[in-house]
């Protein structure tokens, strides 16, 4: 019971910080357009990214008010963080690729039956290697028919968690970038899943990290 209460009063501390210095951060994007077309095209939308950059993600979303589907672990450090997004108006799957993974997968076709659905993962979540992609979850898009499209986010001025992934967190008032790549096809994958898919996000992420932001809305 003592350990429930302080559970939850760390995440309230959490969530009232995070909130607290998101509401002082401005937003601009990039290619936008490429995910408001895939989610008008009556077939469901699923964002790839690195986890490093989830918070910032998932912030967007709640900031232009978008719902969106994500997967959290069920490992206990992940029952802070599931808490926040859950109060931040993400609707989440509970399983990981280490622990529960069946379960993920019927909760996937479930969510892409339908069609106007956006479901978001980190690709290489739940415990890393940071920015190498796990195999299967992109062809299980593939075979619901959903588009594929890699996501970044980027902040003007940031704190990084010592963490595996070093998540990145804004600092008040700073800008964060948003940048939507191009969708993936699904004939242009070649060689193993994972390698492809992880070139994929990295060009996105990097692509994003080296923009001079002059093109940004």
């Amino acid at each position: 019971m003592l350990n429930k209460i302080k559970n939850f009063l760390i995440r309230f501390l959490l969530s009232c910080i995070l909130n607290s210095i998101l509401v002082t951060c401005s937003w601009r994007t990039k290619n936008k357009d490429v995910f408001d077309l895939a989610h008008k095209s009556n077939r469901p939308v699923f964002l790839c990214c690195w986890h490093s950059r989830f918070i910032l993600i998932a912030s967007y979303f709640k900031y232009i008010k978008f719902p969106i589907w994500s997967i959290s672990s069920t490992h206990k450090d992940s029952e802070m963080i599931a808490g926040i997004l859950k109060n931040w108006g993400l609707s989440l799957i509970r399983g990981s690729s280490t622990r529960g993974w069946s379960h993920v997968i019927k909760q996937l076709m479930k969510v892409f039956k339908n069609k106007n659905s956006v479901v978001a993962i980190t690709n290489d979540g739940p415990k890393g290697p940071p920015m190498v992609a796990k195999r299967g979850s992109v062809m299980l898009a593939i075979k619901n028919n959903a588009q594929i499209i890699a996501i970044s986010a980027e902040a003007s001025n940031y704190w990084t968690v010592p963490s595996w992934d070093k998540t990145i967190i804004p600092k008040p008032f700073s800008t964060i970038y948003v940048k939507f790549s191009e969708q993936l096809k699904a004939k242009h994958i070649k060689g193993k899943e994972e390698e492809f898919v992880s070139s994929f996000i990295s060009e996105n992420f990097y692509s994003l990290i080296e923009d001079k932001k002059i093109d940004f809305i």
